[in-house]
């Protein structure tokens, strides 16, 4: 088994698919999926309601061909 030792550990952010453990311990089955999408756009004036929205969200080509 790997010994690994750290002098000092920071954490700056810990997300949904994140962990910290302590001490002896084992970990697996570890698995994560997420998609977020959100928007309103922009709301601008007075009086706006907003009701029953629909939004459509297209995904941009990214450079590689993904």
């Amino acid at each position: 088994m790997c010994r690994i030792q750290f002098d000092q550990l920071s954490i700056h952010q810990v997300s949904k698919s994140s962990g910290v453990f302590q001490g002896t311990n084992f970990q697996s089955g570890f698995k994560a999926h997420a998609r977020v999408f959100e928007g309103n756009g922009k709301v601008v004036g007075h009086r706006n309601s907003l009701l029953h929205n629909k939004h459509l969200i297209m995904k941009r080509p990214s450079a590689d061909g993904d």
